[in-house]
């Protein structure tokens, strides 16, 4: 029978991230149940063992929670070896925020940091309710983006710290599961130390000061290192080295590694270029595991590394599975400082969009397409909790179906023709601890659909071919640019799966629903394709403002990419794309809006004219009515200057324009704008 674990904490935050680490190390070794002491209320714990944390020691009386005769582990955490360079590349003696959503949390991490060498900034830990200090402009986030305050000019994001090697080991050995298969995990972290080592002393010129940190760094790392030369020279033996050999780091630099150093096979490694992996061995009355690879820089194999690990005092584990998902495409790369626009209706999304990315509901994303669904699904989940883990993306609408069933389910080998020998995991499987994106949801069959609900009812999925459920833990994003509810009327989409997808829902505004976007857009994109030099004429900026953009964003992406590849002076309108000067785009419909209901005569002159005026605010300009009678040819409309002042004077009536005198020009009210906003298309 499998032995218990209980991971009691005082956030679910905490326990998340626990989760994610132990569930990914101990899958199928163990029990593991995971408690809130509000989940908890009068019950006690009784268990094989019980993981907590030093805050809720300190913060709680864990007798409350926990039987006598339960064990009870302390989590130890550590930080992310990764971003170790970014930090110790600010200069010294800098004024630094240490944020952390408490406080104990906050001064937990600034020891940790001194203790591996970051001693030469000025670190303040800063957390809910402490006066941010003045005069500083760089802060370290522990994975809390919200708590960064807004004066901050740089931002260098390490992630929020996890459990060590030692809460790992100590969990294995009493639970029973030590054995010479136990995955440390670790070898990244070391040969990721020597790499960063070596482009260091690239970058930084004060050589000394560089490999004293790089020292400090590496002899605080409890594992054993050693590293050789292209000439099997030993070049790094550090501290925890000197113990587990009991040999001093000057009697062995320079020597060569063989008869220097018995059993490290380090020369073997180098001349083969092979790798040896979590190999246990005795050394004296030491239990260690040893990981033996070469290390190449710039296509070449400049030596060869050892790490030895003692399982009996081991500090540090390897926690940052990110640069594999990197090399698997499974990331996301925008955030939503990347979304685009200052409109009203864009910020109010975003608002939204980060509110929800902190729960594990299941969100539907809707908008027509071209609106930048990908975008924000990306964003949520590096906004998410699970920022660190996988981002699976797939098209549902890109596959036939029985291959789309391959895709999200994945086969075992001999399933079908053509199925791979030792079969495939499905996307859900890939997203494992992470998010899955299933964009153009409203284009899956039925048969998809009836697994797709299983798999967010149970939480489980079943290859092609399998036997066998394998359990999956994951956030689902979903995007559609139909109306689902539409499709449940005519039969073509399960109720009960709609329900199931739309806990959280987000609507992401058409273009033409903010148009004073535009603008920012398309300086955005004029910089993107490296043409800030670009000109518009007025007449072209008119019509690129009033279209409709049934395309949205990546519309207007094309065609700034277009006009940029014909440049060659200012552009005008008969610069456009050929499809901008037919005359049958759809037009607004604009019957149940206030404007309509002034029956003030043809509403879409008004509209037009509202939409300059609108525009001429954003560029900071005042028009008159015959730029306004102008720009109406462009866009298929006949006014005259004449006709532009009898509508002038109607929409004053209704306090939507105020009409300067002389040349003042004619600018338009909040009432106004009001109005525009009203319009449905």
């Amino acid at each position: 029978m499998k032995k218990e674990l209980v991971v009691l904490t005082i956030s679910k935050v905490t326990s998340n991230l626990f989760r994610r680490q132990l569930n990914d190390i101990f899958a199928d070794k163990i029990m593991i149940k995971y408690l809130t002491t509000e989940e908890l209320k009068s019950q006690k714990i009784k268990s094989d063992m019980v993981l907590t944390t030093k805050s809720l020691i300190k913060e709680k009386n864990i007798d409350d929670y926990i039987f006598a005769q339960s064990d009870v582990l302390i989590a130890r955490r550590s930080l992310n070896i990764s971003y170790l360079e970014d930090l110790i590349k600010i200069n010294d003696q800098s004024r630094v925020l240490l944020i952390n959503d408490t406080k104990l949390g906050a001064y937990e991490a600034k020891s940790l940091l001194e203790e591996v060498g970051i001693n030469h900034l000025e670190l303040i830990p800063y957390y809910p309710g402490k006066k941010a200090p003045a005069n500083v402009k760089i802060a370290i986030n522990l994975g809390e983006e919200h708590l960064i305050p807004d004066y901050i000019e740089r931002v260098v994001n390490i992630g929020s710290r996890v459990l060590d090697i030692t809460t790992i080991i100590e969990i294995a050995v009493k639970m029973g599961i030590m054995d010479t298969n136990f995955d440390f995990l670790s070898s990244h972290y070391i040969r990721e130390l020597v790499t960063m080592g070596k482009r260091l002393n690239h970058r930084i010129k004060d050589q000394e000061r560089t490999n004293k940190k790089l020292d400090t760094v590496m002899n605080h790392v409890h594992d054993g290192i050693i590293y050789i030369n292209q000439d099997q020279e030993i070049e790094i033996f550090n501290q925890k080295a000197e113990e587990i050999f009991s040999m001093k780091t000057e009697a062995v630099i320079g020597k060569k590694v063989a008869p220097t150093i018995p059993n490290t096979k380090l020369d073997q490694i180098l001349t083969n270029k092979i790798v040896h992996k979590n190999a246990l061995q005795d050394v004296g009355n030491n239990k260690i595991v040893s990981t033996r690879v070469p290390v190449e820089m710039d296509g070449k194999i400049i030596g060869a590394l050892a790490t030895f690990k003692d399982v009996t005092d081991i500090k540090k584990l390897e926690a940052d599975l990110r640069l594999k998902l990197k090399k698997k495409g499974h990331i996301a790369k925008y955030n939503f400082q990347n979304i685009i626009g200052q409109s009203k209706e864009i910020k109010k999304v975003i608002k939204k969009a980060k509110k929800i990315a902190k729960s594990e509901s299941t969100i539907l994303i809707q908008g027509e397409s071209g609106t930048g669904k990908e975008l924000f699904a990306q964003s949520i989940h590096n906004y998410s909790d699970r920022f660190q883990n996988p981002f699976v993306a797939i098209n549902c609408a890109a596959f036939p179906d029985n291959l789309l069933e391959s895709e999200l389910f994945g086969y075992e080998g001999g399933a079908f023709t053509g199925a791979k020998k030792g079969g495939k995991p499905g996307v859900f499987e890939q997203a494992h601890t992470g998010t899955i994106f299933l964009d153009e949801i409203g284009d899956i069959s039925a048969n998809i659909q009836a697994r797709l609900l299983r798999v967010l009812q149970e939480k489980e999925i079943m290859r092609i071919g399998g036997t066998k459920m394998i359990p999956i833990d994951i956030r689902v994003v979903a995007a559609t640019n139909k109306d689902l509810y539409q499709l449940i009327q005519t039969g073509e989409f399960r109720e009960d799966l709609y329900y199931r997808l739309n806990v959280l829902s987000l609507f992401i505004p058409p273009l033409r629903k903010r148009r004073e976007d535009i603008l920012l857009l398309i300086e955005y994109f004029f910089n993107k394709f490296d043409a800030k030099d670009m000109e518009l004429s007025k007449p072209l900026i008119s019509k690129l403002y009033n279209y409709n953009w049934q395309g949205n964003v990546r519309e207007l992406e094309n065609c700034i990419e277009y006009l940029v590849q014909i440049y060659t002076g200012e552009i005008g309108i008969q610069d456009l794309p050929p499809h901008f000067l037919r005359k049958n785009q759809k037009e607004t419909n604009i019957q149940e809006n206030e404007l309509a209901k002034l029956d003030l005569g043809e509403e879409k002159e008004y509209l037009f004219i509202l939409n300059e005026l609108y525009l001429a605010r954003q560029l900071d300009h005042r028009t008159g009515r015959r730029e306004i009678a102008e720009n109406a040819k462009v866009n298929d409309l006949y006014l005259s200057p004449q006709m532009v002042r009898s509508r002038l004077n109607k929409l004053e009536a209704q306090n939507m324009v105020e009409i300067g005198v002389g040349r003042q020009g004619t600018t338009i009210t909040a009432k106004g704008i009001k109005v525009l906003k009203t319009v449905s298309d």
